[in-house]
Parts: C-alpha cells; sequence; structure tokens
C-alpha cells in the first residue's frame, strides 16, 4: 500500500536523530523524493559530492529497513484507518498552500476531518486567561467577518483559542484547531466535545505521530503551523511573553499580516499586544473594518454588507443595549415586559444575525449592532 509506504519512510526521518525539518527536505529535493532517498543506486554523483547528505542517507536506510520501523508504520497507519486520519505529506497538491509555502513547513500532516480550500484564512491566538472584554472581542471580530466565509484557525488551548473555535462553529464556518500532540488525545481534556465537533465542521490537524511523547516545546512547533496557515495571525490579549507573540514572530517571519487589539497600559493583558504594536510588529486593530480594509479582502455579493431585518422588539433590545452595555437579560425582561420564552428568541434572531453578544447572561452590541441602530 502507498500511504503504508510513506508512512514507513517518514517514520525513519522522524525517528532518525540528527534529521530535522530542513535537512530532509534537502534530501528530498537531492535525490527528487521520499523514494529517491530510499533507492540505493539513486543519484551517486550527489552522495560523492556531499558527505552530510551522504550519511543521513545511509542512516534514514538503516533504520527504514528496521523491523522496528516498520512495525511502527504499521500500527500508526491501522491507528489512522481506524480513526479516519488522513496523511497529507508536504509535496502533495492538497497540502495547505500557504503552510507549504514555509521552509519549516510538516514534511506531512495528519488531518482528521476535513481541509477546506478557501480564499480567506484566519488565525486567531491570544491568552488563556481571557478577559469577558478579549471574549467579547473575538465573537463580535469573527461575526463581522462571517459574509467573507474565513477559515478560523486556533490552537485548542482555553481562554481566546476555545472563544474563536467556538464562536466559528456557530457561525457554521470552517475552522482547525492545530494540535501539539498526536491525534491519539486532546489537550486540554475537558475540549474533547468541543474538538469533535470541529473535527465535523473543519479539521484537526497535527504533525505529531500517534505516539509522540507530549513536551512544552511541542507547542512552540504547533504554533508555527497555526501562522503558516494563513494570511492574517490576530492576536487578542496577551502578556509579555507567551506562545501568542512566538506566533505573531512566527507570522512576521513568513510574511504574514499581524494584527492585535490595543489595550490599557496599566493591564498585564494587554501587554504583549500593545508591544507588538509599538514596534510595528502589528496592525491596531480595534474594529473588522481594519483587517478588511489592510487586507484588500471583498465581501461577496449581497453579504458586502448585509441589512438586517429587525422586528420592533429587537430593535428595543437594541436601543436598550446600546444605552447600557452589559445588561443582563433578567433586566431587559422586566424593563421590555417581555416574557423569558420572547426575550430569548429575540436575542438568538440578534446574535445569530451578529448584531449582539452575550456572556453569562450579560449583553453588548457588536459594532454591526450599533451600525443598524444608526437612521
Amino acid at each position: 500500500m502507498e500511504e503504508l509506504k510513506v508512512l514507513q519512510q517518514l517514520y525513519a526521518i522522524h525517528r532518525t536523530k540528527g534529521i530535522g525539518i530542513r535537512s530532509a527536505k534537502a534530501l528530498i529535493q537531492c535525490f527528487g523524493g521520499l523514494d529517491g532517498i530510499f533507492e540505493w543506486d539513486n543519484k551517486p554523483e550527489a552522495l560523492s559530492a556531499n558527505a552530510k547528505l551522504s550519511s543521513f542517507r545511509n542512516q534514514l536506510k538503516r533504520f527504514f529497513e528496521s523491523a522496528e520501523c516498520r512495525e511502527n508504520a504499521h500500527r500508526e497507519h491501522e491507528f489512522m484507518r481506524r480513526n479516519g486520519i488522513e496523511l497529507l505529506p508536504f509535496d502533495q497538491a492538497h497540502f495547505p498552500n500557504l503552510l507549504g509555502q514555509c521552509p519549516d513547513a510538516p514534511l506531512a500532516l495528519m488531518v482528521q476531518g476535513a481541509l477546506p480550500k478557501a480564499q480567506y484564512w484566519v488565525s486567531v491566538v491570544g491568552t488563556r486567561r481571557a478577559t469577558a472584554f478579549g471574549r467579547d472581542f473575538c465573537r463580535s471580530l469573527i461575526q463581522e467577518l462571517a459574509p467573507l466565509n474565513p477559515v478560523i484557525v486556533s490552537g485548542l488551548a482555553k481562554g481566546i483559542d476555545n472563544c474563536a473555535h467556538e464562536t466559528a462553529l456557530d457561525l457554521g464556518l470552517t475552522t482547525v484547531a492545530c494540535l501539539a500532540h498526536g491525534l491519539d488525545q486532546i489537550y486540554p481534556k475537558e475540549h474533547y466535545t468541543l474538538a469533535k465537533e470541529i473535527e465535523k465542521q473543519g479539521a484537526l490537524i497535527t504533525e505529531f505521530w500517534s505516539d509522540s511523547e507530549f513536551h512544552p516545546s511541542n507547542f512552540l512547533q504547533r504554533n508555527r503551523i497555526i501562522a503558516g496557515l494563513s494570511q492574517v495571525t490576530l492576536v487578542i490579549e496577551s502578556g509579555v511573553k507567551g506562545g501568542s507573540l512566538i506566533t505573531a514572530q512566527f507570522a512576521n517571519e513568513y510574511h504574514r499580516e499581524v494584527f492585535a487589539v490595543p489595550g490599557s497600559p496599566n493591564q498585564s493583558a494587554f501587554a504583549g499586544c500593545n508591544e507588538l504594536i509599538k514596534n510595528h510588529q502589528a496592525h491596531m486593530v480595534t474594529e473588522t473594518a481594519d483587517i478588511v480594509r489592510i487586507m484588500g479582502w471583498k465581501k461577496t455579493g449581497s453579504n458586502q454588507e448585509t441589512v438586517v431585518d429587525i422586528d420592533p422588539t429587537q430593535r428595543s433590545i437594541l436601543k436598550m443595549v446600546n444605552d447600557q452595555p452589559y445588561i443582563h437579560k433578567d433586566e431587559l425582561s422586566r424593563s421590555l415586559n417581555l416574557n423569558a420564552g420572547m426575550l430569548q428568541a429575540a436575542l438568538l434572531n440578534l446574535e445569530i444575525s451578529g448584531l449582539l453578544l452575550t456572556q453569562s447572561g450579560c449583553c453588548l452590541l457588536s459594532n454591526r449592532g450599533a451600525r443598524a441602530l444608526d437612521p
């Protein structure tokens, strides 16, 4: 089976000490593909010209022919088959195009779900300890980007990652979660259900095999994939250190656009974002239009600024929320004399339309909701 053969070749590279992604790609280029590396009599002139590549190749071939490599590749193949996981080598046409342009792109991705072909990809990252403001901004921005039908990429972590994936799912958008471990587990464990929903409406992806050890350094490797998949990396709340800033650094190295949400200099939650903006490593973003304008993205067809038909009850709700941001829905019910069922139906319609955000029973207008109140 061709896929099993490729897995065995990749496993040999994966397990041979001293061979990283860049040296593996140099071998692949030198010998005309994966198969060429493992053919003894292929390109003898290349071997004589490069002693280091020759040494690497000999190591790879010896391990490739071992029982250990064969058995582990077979085990991985069976695991993938049982769990509906697709292997995507980097040199195949359906490997993500933007990621494939990165010099340190993975040799292969393990994909559970389906990677879409889409015009716009946005990576959303931020602190695990997101504030209400950060979550609200994340939801609002993705809601307002929804007419572009973007793919929302993040890392399945708590906080901003979690919010980005859930918002995309709620809006019917495709979302991709990049994992820092094999697909034999989900981290954090409490996001197992979320991961299964993402698999149905997008994909879980990783470069790690199911028997890979879980090291903190895996997150750094994962972050370059988050940055490499998208034209845009958006940082929503970050301290002065952390994975979000590393993801932004990767995005800059890949010549992608980075956006950061500014905040008070007195709040540590915004320190990283403010530094990115101050050091010209990110565009400042205060509303969705900033991204759309700088990227030159166009909303298609009638979705360019869809006029939402709202009834008098919904308009009354928007007006009250506009006057009293973070008003609780119980107060709305009392002030507008609406029973719980009527209020919930109206709030749901407003949320689906991208006009209103709710969290813990409190309501806040999105930028689109504020524009809907303009005369």
